[in-house]
């Protein structure tokens, strides 16, 4: 049996784009089906960011801070996946894949490795990084998402594979490239209920290797 933590955003909550709730039949709740032996613990919080402040939001949503909570929240854990980047790339905050993605990765691995998050663990628990899903190629076709994340952030996440393997890689994190599962087409920032099950079905795989 695993302790399996995922620390995400409204992909990881769940947001379906056509109710403003969740989806019942999520990736995470995949994930349990396949591994009913595990412990799977959602952590997924809309407008999550790995290391940005939104000055007209809620603080919690930066990532970077609350990470040491939760971790200390859940321990003893298995393994962390981190599926964050998503709001990073939005233009507010700066949308390049290598200062964004890069530095704010590093940032958030920085708090998140710190031993005093891991008192009651016989041992630091494995880190799985995430790479984004990528937005819908017809983004521009849906007015907010083009205004909050321009061609600057669309290119960020498709780019986003390079910078999260170097962090992995300094880190010494575990890595998995969601390749070119995308967002759904009614606002291009959310996954539709055929990506939950793409991610779900790449994450299953994945966390096979650790069996």
């Amino acid at each position: 049996m695993m302790r399996i933590l995922f620390y995400g955003d409204s992909n990881t909550w769940g947001y379906n784009t056509h109710t403003g709730m969740r989806y019942a039949n999520r990736f995470t709740k995949q994930i349990q089906k396949a591994f009913p032996e595990d412990e799977i613990l959602e952590e997924g919080l809309c407008g999550r960011t790995l290391c940005h402040s939104d000055p007209y939001s809620l603080e919690e949503r930066n990532g970077s801070k609350t990470i040491s909570m939760v971790l200390k929240t859940h321990e003893p854990l298995d393994l962390v996946v981190i599926l964050l980047g998503t709001n990073d790339a939005k233009r507010a905050y700066g949308t390049n894949a290598l200062t964004s993605l890069e530095k704010g990765m590093d940032l958030f691995m920085h708090e998140a490795m710190d031993p005093d998050n891991f008192k009651r663990s016989i041992q630091t628990p494995r880190f799985l990084m995430v790479t984004p899903p990528k937005l819908h190629k017809e983004y521009a076709s849906c007015t907010r998402t083009r205004i909050h994340f321009g061609q600057e952030g669309y290119e960020m996440l498709e780019q986003s594979a390079m910078p999260l393997k170097k962090m992995a890689d300094k880190w010494q994190c575990d890595f998995l490239d969601l390749e070119d599962i995308r967002a759904g087409k009614l606002d291009a920032i959310h996954l539709d209920e055929e990506g939950h099950c793409q991610v779900a079905e790449k994450l299953i795989k994945k966390l096979g290797e650790y069996r």
